[in-house]
């Protein structure tokens, strides 16, 4: 039986004529929060989110491998349902204090700038660490990626 993710990635391959390629499922937002996860879904979907970033200790300490350019995702939504395909096309190790403000103005939140963006991710950033017993400071490094909806139901 083929699950909708499945469904979605074979529709999207078959109609691209994409071979050899894999997909994750993917959402932004923490799951037990699935109005978040929609409301960031409405940003992607709408163009006005094109990024993300979390510090790399998250990934090591996730045991999740960091996003890499060409990396397809299925997004899901609150539901935990697919809604849309995403692909990075950047993907890049950087020091906190070194995220730029066009960055900034692509994760689509807040009032765009980069002050808004290392206040309300420097917070971010040290209640999830938190949850692994690690600290984080403005001198860590983040993963910063940018991605693009490469199909999507509408």
């Amino acid at each position: 039986m083929t699950t909708p993710a499945e469904k979605m990635w074979h529709d999207f391959t078959t109609k691209n004529k994409i071979e050899g390629k894999t997909y994750q499922t993917r959402w932004f937002g923490p799951q037990d929060q699935p109005g978040e996860i929609n409301r960031l879904n409405a940003l992607i979907l709408s163009g006005k989110k094109r990024s993300t970033s979390k510090p790399l200790a998250y990934y090591s300490a996730e045991q999740e491998a960091v996003p890499q350019v060409g990396d397809y995702f299925i997004l899901l939504n609150g539901d935990m349902k697919p809604i849309a395909i995403i692909q990075t096309v950047v993907s890049e190790l950087v020091p906190f204090l070194r995220i730029s403000g066009e960055h900034a103005y692509n994760e689509g939140e807040g009032d765009l700038s980069i002050e808004d963006w290392r206040a309300r991710s420097l917070a971010k950033f040290t209640k999830l660490m938190q949850k692994y017993d690690t600290q984080f400071t403005e001198d860590k490094p983040v993963v910063s990626e940018v991605f693009e909806v490469v199909y999507s139901e509408k």
